[in-house]
């Protein structure tokens, strides 16, 4: 409804040949106090400040990162903290010894650490999400060199290659809770490191009949947006274009990179077993239909956190993981290892997967939807944090 009168507004003053301009509220570097609590100690979390000036990001479903920073700050408040915000692209200049703790990730912990001294009581948890940045990097460097090799185009935009990546808390935080799985702890030197499982958001479930299970098998799906090569999708492309009866669903809005769209759409538009299916919401039922269509979900990524693409496949629709070992999802007794980013590598592992009866793809599927539902949901995310984070609290 507000929408709609400032639209209204607008037409009617540039009848007069004036343009409506909105004020916004100044918001400060550092919200302070965002739960306006009363303890005896202060936390300042860095990391998305657009949650707690915009109540609306808080629900925003395009990315798990908005609603996992409000559920961040609530677990800090119900361990007895006041809690500070600032957005972790943000400079901070203040004071952080007022601090008990720093945590999040972002400018301001590379500068508390750059500061502070030996006697200072601040202690710095670093969120990691996914591989060590000095790792990812040069996976990203490699994808890119491999891209360049077959097609003689330098396409930097479809990497992952982080220009800033504070270097410092990766390195020197007293504490790391990592958003990732076995592969993405082994990337980093620190000692002292949690890991949390990747929470996703969980809409769909449902059974397929025999005669859906024997066309799923031959339907596989990539689901993912930015950084399309790191995310190996050149490498799915080139494999599915040399191979038979098989066929490859892309979910993403590659258009946003549009140099690889250019790459791209010459061999989707000639390769009937490749569709493309553009922005998906995980909400609707094309997404659905889409999950009900394909029996595994492919993501040939050179560098991960316990992928929220390849867990939100596996856990809304039970799709079976074709993964590396860098794209950091466990395969607790299901899915296929790729094992090596090439394309000989991909029509191996999907040879391999064409070889599982309906039996073991039903198999599997229970048991991806059984792990997931218990260990991928924001309510394990939120007592894992909590529980891991009192840890690292009471032994810094």
């Amino acid at each position: 409804m507000i929408s709609k009168i400032k639209q209204l507004l607008k037409k009617i003053v540039s009848v007069f040949g004036y343009e409506l301009v909105e004020v916004k509220p100044y918001v400060p570097v550092v919200i302070p106090n965002v739960f306006n609590t009363s303890h005896n100690k202060t936390v300042l979390l860095s990391y998305i400040k657009s949650v707690f000036t915009n109540p609306e990001n808080r629900n925003d479903r395009t990315h798990t990162n908005r609603y996992t920073t409000f559920l961040i700050a609530e677990i800090l408040s119900d361990l007895g903290y006041n809690v500070d915000v600032i957005d972790c692209g943000d400079d901070f200049k203040g004071e952080f010894k007022k601090y008990e703790l720093v945590i999040g990730l972002g400018k301001a912990l590379d500068y508390v650490i750059e500061n502070k001294k030996s006697e200072d009581k601040t202690k710095v948890i670093w969120f990691g999400t996914g591989c060590n940045p000095l790792f990812s990097n040069v996976a990203t460097l490699n994808r890119l060199n491999d891209f360049y090799k077959r097609n003689n185009q330098l396409l930097f935009s479809s990497t992952r290659y982080i220009k800033e990546d504070w270097p410092l808390q990766h390195e020197f935080s007293d504490w790391v809770i990592l958003h990732g799985s076995t592969f993405a702890k082994s990337t980093y030197q620190l000692k002292n490191i949690n890991t949390i499982h990747a929470p996703v958001f969980i809409y769909h479930s449902f059974n397929r009949t025999d005669d859906e299970w024997i066309n799923a098998k031959k339907n596989y799906l990539w689901f993912g947006v930015g950084g399309l090569i790191h995310k190996g999708l050149d490498l799915l492309l080139d494999s599915f274009k040399d191979m038979q009866n098989v066929s490859l669903h892309i979910c993403g809005n590659i258009e946003g990179e549009p140099e690889f769209f250019k790459y791209s759409k010459q061999i989707i538009d000639s390769n009937v077993n490749i569709i493309y299916h553009g922005f998906v919401d995980v909400k609707s039922k094309i997404f659905e239909d889409i999950l009900r269509t394909c029996a595994f979900v492919i993501f040939p990524s050179a560098s991960e956190g316990n992928s929220p693409s390849v867990i939100t496949c596996m856990a809304n629709g039970g799709l079976i993981p074709i993964v590396p070992e860098t794209a950091d999802v466990d395969l607790n007794g299901y899915g296929i290892n790729i094992k090596e980013l090439s394309i000989n590598a991909i029509k191996e592992s999907v040879k391999e997967s064409q070889l599982l009866s309906i039996d073991e793809l039903k198999n599997q599927n229970a048991k991806i939807i059984e792990y997931t539902s218990r260990y991928n949901t924001f309510d394990y995310f939120k007592q894992d944090f909590k529980l891991k984070l009192q840890e690292a609290i009471n032994t810094i």
